[in-house]
């Protein structure tokens, strides 16, 4: 077999150019952008590299053969023709994947049928041994994509997914997949910030997978460092010595990297449900000394790490899938806004949402975003820097505030009593004492929250009330769904 090899790394939808840089760093060469994909040429090392240490990618695809078909015959001739004995015992076991239709081939599981049967066969021994069928755990995972008359005939090295790092054993009702947090990570700078010696902080941390995938960033640990079964595994045409090589640098560079003063990353969970299993898969990464998770509210949320450090505060907030109630997410975004404002001054912040028409409703603006696809669901992340300039006009002010404004406006137009003049021994005229500041009495968070919501009941039917000459009106709690 030859030195240089094509491979094909898939990913989610969305992150095929970060996939392209980081390809590109683990030594990929003469790559290009596909859909879900990128394609190029490497040494069987930097297949190993790219399956060991790629934070985006979901598989490492070794490509065997490209071939023309013209039916499921020619099919079944072409990958027959391919020397399985470099590849496969003939007692070993196999999975096939195929993707695709046209030639005749408009069914997938008859595809990988076909594919299946021409190993086995040319496998096949004079004593009947031949190879099993193991969808789960495969000595060798085989992969035949179909495109416009043209089979790609691939070996997975990969295996299981590479999103699947092994730590995330326990997860939520929305979980979001680790390549894609890594990548909302990737995309929200936290690679320079933790450079920096910044921090990280979660307001809904769910799981911990965000808190996980930056400590795992920050600390230089390779993502799949822990996983002992790989797609190459019981590949004949592995080298053991090879990838040991790689795997023993990974441990030293994750070693140097967790014996580096840990950075301040907290996350905080409103569910304590959760908790135990966040704090379970934190462990399991090896991270617990890195990384804390505590229960906590989003309307008390306040990140407080040493000596007025800022960074970068990141989340994933519900946007239809886990909470359908439109007025409660309505009143979250605000809320997360608001806590914006008062108490991460300074940061960065990263919100990674499916619903951007609430991320509009946090009264402070984004200075860029990015498409995203999570699952079959497009979402956007907002990058905010959580300065004064950021909020949004009219939308920092409460309604109280603004109350207050008016009727000062409507006090400095109305006509003023002449003052009587005082004079001092001198002649000249006495200024008068300026009027006393009166402190306006502060509402508690969630009083300020509630007098808000009135204000907005008030100004709806305001004009209604003035129109039908009504002095007096109830309040339902169906108009304060917040609250009832």
């Amino acid at each position: 077999m030859s030195d240089r090899y094509e491979l094909f790394l898939t990913c989610p939808k969305g992150l095929e150019g970060l996939l392209l840089e980081e390809a590109g760093n683990l030594g990929l060469e003469e790559a290009r952008e596909h859909t879900s994909a990128i394609r190029g040429v490497a040494e069987l090392e930097t297949a190993y590299r790219l399956c060991l240490w790629s934070r985006l990618a979901n598989r490492v695809l070794l490509v065997l053969k490209r071939f023309p078909i013209q039916d499921a015959e020619s099919l079944y001739e072409g990958v027959l023709e391919v020397d399985w004995f470099e590849h496969l015992e003939p007692n070993g076991s196999l999975a096939v994947e195929f993707s695709g239709n046209g030639s005749g081939i408009d069914n997938t599981h008859f595809g990988a049928l076909k594919v299946k049967d021409a190993i086995v066969d040319k496998l096949r021994q004079k004593d009947g041994t031949r190879p099993s069928i193991d969808k789960l755990n495969p000595d060798m995972r085989v992969h035949l994509r179909l495109d416009r008359g043209e089979a790609i005939l691939s070996l997975d090295l990969s295996g299981h997914s590479l999103h699947q790092r092994g730590y995330r054993l326990q997860q939520g009702a929305a979980p979001l997949k680790e390549n894609l947090a890594a990548a909302v990570l990737l995309r929200a700078g936290w690679p320079r910030i933790a450079a920096e010696g910044g921090a990280l902080a979660d307001p809904m941390c769910g799981v911990g997978t965000f808190l996980v995938e930056a400590a795992m960033i920050a600390a230089d640990i390779a993502p799949n460092l822990k996983r002992e079964l790989w797609g190459f595994s019981h590949w004949q045409g592995h080298v053991p010595a090879l990838w040991k090589k790689l795997h023993a640098e990974a441990e030293q560079r994750a070693t140097e990297g967790l014996a580096k003063p840990p950075l301040w990353i907290r996350g905080y969970e409103a569910d304590p449900r959760l908790i135990q299993p966040a704090r379970n898969n934190i462990e399991r990464a090896g991270l617990s000394h890195w990384i804390k998770v505590y229960q906590g509210e989003l309307a008390t949320f306040e990140p407080r790490p040493h000596q007025n450090q800022k960074g970068l505060v990141i989340c994933n907030p519900p946007y239809g899938e886990r909470l359908g109630d439109e007025a409660s997410l309505l009143y979250l975004y605000q809320n997360l806004g608001e806590r914006l404002r008062q108490a991460c001054m300074g940061w960065e912040a990263a919100v990674f949402t499916g619903a951007p028409d609430l991320g509009k409703r946090m009264g402070i603006r984004s200075h860029k975003q990015y498409a995203f696809w999570n699952g079959a669901l497009p979402c956007k992340l907002l990058l905010i820097k959580v300065q004064p300039e950021q909020f949004v006009t009219g939308e920092r002010r409460t309604p109280e505030q603004r109350e207050r404004e008016r009727e000062q406006a409507e006090a400095d137009k109305a006509p003023r009593e002449p003052l009587e003049r005082q004079y001092n021994k001198n002649g000249n005229p006495i200024k008068p004492a300026p009027a006393p500041v009166v402190e306006q009495a502060r509402l508690s968070e969630g009083g300020q929250m509630f007098a808000n919501r009135l204000q907005k009941n008030l100004k709806q039917l305001g004009k209604w009330a003035r129109r039908e000459s009504i002095q007096c009106y109830r309040l339902y709690d169906a108009d304060m769904p917040e609250y009832a």
